[in-house]
């Protein structure tokens, strides 16, 4: 496998990885809380769903979709490529980086943390990145940078006069 198709399909099982241990989070969360409840409207639900499978693929859908949205904001990608570079992060140091006030960086934070984009360790205050931002994050760089050889090469036939 050449680097280039290494490197492609490193992003695409980081995106893999982090959707599906995103979504299978929710799921579990929903089952349990679907136990607890005296009201039995969802009982058996989650069974359903990995029997069915459709629901499964809709879920996964909808949360890839909120994380590309929430990571495309570009604040919310500036967080993201910091955390990228360190192995934790404290909310100060993405207040410092980014400039945000304390409480427009911890509801940034939340929404990364939401759609499986970040972790966050309340002990110690660490947020971290995941498989999943890991897999977007390369992504765009691939995208970003094919567009951009495209565009030198097309660019770079034109002369001045033109």
């Amino acid at each position: 496998m050449s680097e280039s198709s290494a490197a492609s399909a490193d992003w695409r099982q980081d995106l893999v990885t982090g959707l599906s241990a995103r979504v299978r989070t929710l799921l579990l969360s929903l089952d349990r809380q679907d136990r607890l409840e005296t009201a039995g409207a969802f009982v058996g639900w989650l069974d359903g769903e990995a029997a069915a499978g459709g629901g499964l693929a809709d879920s996964t859908r909808e949360m890839f979709l909120r994380a590309l949205k929430v990571a495309g904001e570009p604040m919310n990608f500036s967080i993201l490529e910091l955390l990228d570079a360190t192995d934790g992060t404290s909310l100060n140091e993405i207040m410092a980086a980014t400039g945000l006030p304390r409480v427009a960086a911890s509801e940034r934070v939340h929404d990364l943390v939401q759609t499986g984009l970040a972790s966050r360790e309340l002990v110690g205050d660490q947020v971290r990145s995941t498989p999943l931002a890991q897999g977007l994050g390369k992504l765009v760089g691939q995208i970003a940078s094919r567009a951009a050889q495209d565009l030198a090469q097309e660019l770079g036939g034109r002369t001045r006069s033109s």
